[in-house]
């Protein structure tokens, strides 16, 4: 009982993961990671300003497209009814990651009780854990 967490990472999954959030089974909530302001971002150049599928790109940054390319989804995860939300970050660095992972842990702990089962009780992988120990010699 409760969620699992699946990754997708931008414009990588688009085609594989949105897919599957879009048309597949009610049974999901996206959420979105992003970084508020960017420190460093990548102009694209214009080359090919022929070749329509290319040249549009031509003077954007990687990180406006980045941006886009999220707004767009989740947008098309709203016009279909599915329930997505963003988290955003001031920035990626070890501080703020860190600040992430205990909400999300705690946050963990929470469901666990709505759930009404003990999250930090591990009955599926106490049988390995012990295997291990007895393998190194703990008792």
């Amino acid at each position: 009982m409760g969620p699992t967490p699946v990754k997708s990472l931008g414009a990588t999954d688009q085609h594989s993961q949105v897919q599957l959030y879009i048309e597949g089974p009610f049974d999901k909530t996206i959420t979105f990671i992003s970084e508020s302001e960017r420190r460093e971002d990548i102009t694209i150049p214009s080359l090919y300003p022929e070749v329509s599928e290319l040249g549009y790109l031509g003077g954007h940054t990687l990180g406006e497209l980045l941006r886009v390319e999220k707004e767009a989804t989740e947008e098309a995860l709203t016009r279909r009814g599915r329930m997505n939300m963003t988290i955003e970050l001031p920035a990626v660095d070890a501080r703020t990651i860190g600040e992430l992972l205990f909400f999300l842990q705690v946050a963990t702990v929470y469901a666990g009780a709505l759930y009404n089962v003990d999250p930090l009780d591990q009955p599926g992988v106490e049988l390995g854990k012990q295997l291990t120990f007895k393998a190194f010699g703990r008792v």
